[in-house]
């Protein structure tokens, strides 16, 4: 008999992301993220599938991740990063089978990699430790005192912390290749005012392109992304001319001729304003041909869920005659997979079931696109897409067996609506009925804004209705998966049509299921989900209870404390705060507190860099000022994204507090703790 999904059932979750087929089309290398209950930790593994319909089998095995693989041309070798050394560093295996062999042991970290075409080298970037760092490293291994952190942090970048990282070091990330044959490594690129990301070898082997920002501060102008590279056996690099905005995501023609690339052209529109499009341009450089024009949909991966968070947004792959393209799209709620001839232009969808494609890899020469996808009643497996085949897609993996014993809710989908005739999607994941009486129900709000909810797997929704919680969820306008107008819609904005959106899908759900108690509605969200729950909270009284997660109060103060705050007023019509402190006042929702009723919950982690914890203690203090029933739930050494991959124990704890907290004030359970 099926048993409802509970908090702890985050531990069996398997979840594959990153996947590359081998070169003979017989093995697809599939990244699966586990937590472990050892170390508390997401541990990540290689798994081999074969496309035949073999049986899925592990590939690593170590106590640390191993992500990022990369077959070599011949399919002989697996190279992929791995931390198992205490440092990323590139590893190498046999694809027969073997001892993984470290092939790099350089004082940093390293990321990308990638083959060269002769396979005799891997081209990768690498980011040096600061010689301080490595200094105290050696204190700790002699036992000395004073190892434990530095004496003072000089800062000189605006740029200097990332969510997740921590302080930044020094040093910037540079071009690298490994000789496979001597073991020798050399740096190709090294202007140390710059970095340097995504090489690609062309298939000549001539040359080395990347990814790189070489304006006057990339710091500060973050958007303008070009595409440079650099011969092989070093030298001048060469920026390839496409436009003034950011080009990246990009993959070579098979004859070398052409680059695709995604980008935007204007590197001045605020993150919420422009579709990422798809983009050709000669190898060489010239002027950019948009190849998506007639496709009024971002050309990235941008549907979120609680267990694999946003998927890797893929370059794009190329038929091996070099007249198409495949590219993911996010579009009403999936993540799809569209091509496009070069020379007609008339994109079309390729693979658009329910649900989001969290990575793909395409071996067109066989006819088949494999991708780990993720529907509403599962994290996710690998699929095989043909149409050679019958059927025409096929399940290559079963990494959740275990989920067949639990009670999954399919949720409805429903088209209404909003102010003004907008056009709106959302859905409803009811609780399971008890009798005549009606349940709670609780509005949920995407984080972002510029990402979507979706037909995929959500852990949390799926354990609110297991304990008796109606979940609300849709895409309000401000969100990606639908036009540019919707898009931009809350350019300088928030708190507009948004809440208008919002507050319309509530009225919808109620009027679609009478089994929903309007006297007991709850709402949450994070990040700018938690930024649009302080703003209801502050200008309606219909919700009993609120739970603000990772949110923002006070855009004054989040502009010069978030790790990318200083890039935030372009969001909001390009005024600096400090000329214009009544706007960003008028958009922050710490200035209606005064409005607040509702029991308001406030989940926070106390090393969140993306909305720094001080926001969460400024609403704090304000609602305890005001007399507002509260609690400041403050989660320790964890980043922005602990929802979706902190340590498992406190993404357990975070579940049942919550749910402990909606119990309380939308149940009448006030025997819950305090």
């Amino acid at each position: 008999m099926p048993r409802p999904i509970e908090a702890e059932d985050l531990y069996r979750i398997q979840q594959p992301s990153t996947c590359r087929v081998s070169p003979d089309g017989t093995s697809v290398a599939v990244v699966v993220t586990q937590p472990d209950r050892k170390t508390l930790k997401n541990r990540s593994t290689i798994w081999m599938v074969p496309t035949d319909g073999g049986k899925a089998r592990p590939f690593t095995r170590s106590e640390k991740s191993d992500h990022t693989p990369r077959f070599s041309p011949d399919g002989r070798t697996l190279a992929f990063l791995s931390s198992r050394s205490g440092k990323s560093e590139i590893w190498t295996i046999p694809v027969s089978g073997g001892e993984a062999e470290q092939r790099t042991t350089l004082e940093g970290t390293v990321t990308d990699l990638a083959f060269s075409p002769d396979g005799r080298r891997i081209a990768f970037t690498f980011k040096p430790t600061d010689e301080e760092a490595r200094e105290r490293e050696k204190m700790k291994k002699r036992g000395e005192p004073g190892h434990e952190s530095p004496r003072v942090r000089v800062i000189e970048r605006v740029f200097y912390k990332l969510d997740g990282a921590g302080f930044l070091p020094k040093g910037r990330a540079h071009l690298w290749v490994l000789d496979l044959e001597t073991g020798r490594t050399r740096q190709l690129v090294s202007d140390p005012r710059y970095e340097e990301m995504r090489p690609v070898f062309s298939p000549d082997g001539r040359w080395i392109y990347f990814s790189s920002n070489r304006s006057a501060d990339p710091d500060l102008d973050l958007l303008r992304i070009d595409i440079w590279r650099v011969p092989t056996r070093g030298g001048e690099i060469e920026k390839i001319r496409t436009f003034a905005g950011p080009s990246d995501a990009f993959s070579l023609s098979p004859d070398g001729r052409w680059l695709a690339f995604l980008g935007t052209p204007d590197p001045d529109a605020a993150w919420g304003q422009k579709h990422t499009k798809l983009w050709l341009v000669p190898a060489t450089g010239g002027r950019p041909v948009e190849l998506t024009e007639r496709l009024d949909r971002t050309c990235e991966n941008t549907t979120i869920s609680d267990t694999f968070g946003i998927g890797p947004t893929d370059p794009p792959a190329w038929s091996p005659d070099g007249s198409w393209i495949y590219f993911a799209v996010s579009n009403e709620g999936n993540t799809e997979i569209w091509r496009v001839h070069i020379g007609e232009r008339r994109p079309r969808p390729v693979i658009n079931r329910p649900g989001a494609i969290i990575s793909f890899d395409a071996d067109l020469a066989r006819g088949t696109l494999y991708a780990t996808f993720s529907d509403a009643k599962s994290p996710g497996d690998l699929h095989a897409y043909s149409r050679r085949t019958r059927p025409n897609v096929r399940r290559l993996s079963d990494f959740n067996p275990w989920l067949r014993d639990r009670t999954i809710r399919e949720p409805e989908e429903f088209w209404f609506r909003g102010k003004g005739r907008a056009r709106l999607q959302g859905w409803i994941l009811r609780a399971p009925r008890r009798g005549a009486a009606k349940a709670p129900a609780i509005l949920y709000i995407h984080g972002g804004p510029a990402t979507q909810y979706g037909r995929v797997f959500f852990h949390e929704f799926q354990y609110l209705a297991a304990r008796g919680y109606t979940v609300l969820y849709c895409n309000p306008r401000g969100g990606t998966g639908y036009t540019e107008r919707h898009l931009a819609s809350i350019y300088n904005a928030w708190g507009t049509v948004d809440y208008d959106d919002l507050m319309a899908f509530t009225d919808e759900c109620l009027r679609r299921d009478r089994g929903i108690d309007r006297r007991r509605l709850g709402v949450a969200g994070g990040s700018y989900g938690g930024y649009m729950t302080n703003w209801i909270i502050g200008h309606t009284n219909r919700f009993a209870a609120a739970i603000t997660q990772r949110s923002l109060a006070n855009l004054l103060s989040f502009v010069g404390s978030s790790d990318f705050g200083f890039a935030w007023p372009r969001e909001f019509g390009g005024a600096l705060p400090w000329r214009d402190p009544a706007h960003y006042l008028k958009l922050s929702p710490i200035l209606y507190v005064d409005n607040v009723r509702t029991p308001t919950l406030i989940e926070h982690q106390e090393h969140d860099d993306r909305c720094p914890i001080e926001q969460a203690e400024q609403l704090f203090a304000a609602l305890k000022i005001r007399g507002i029933p509260t609690e400041f739930h403050r989660y320790p050494d964890e980043s922005h994204g602990m929802s979706r991959g902190g340590r498992t124990d406190r993404r357990i704890e975070r579940l049942q507090r919550n749910t402990d907290w909606f119990d309380r004030w939308l149940t009448g359970d006030r025997r819950k703790r305090r």
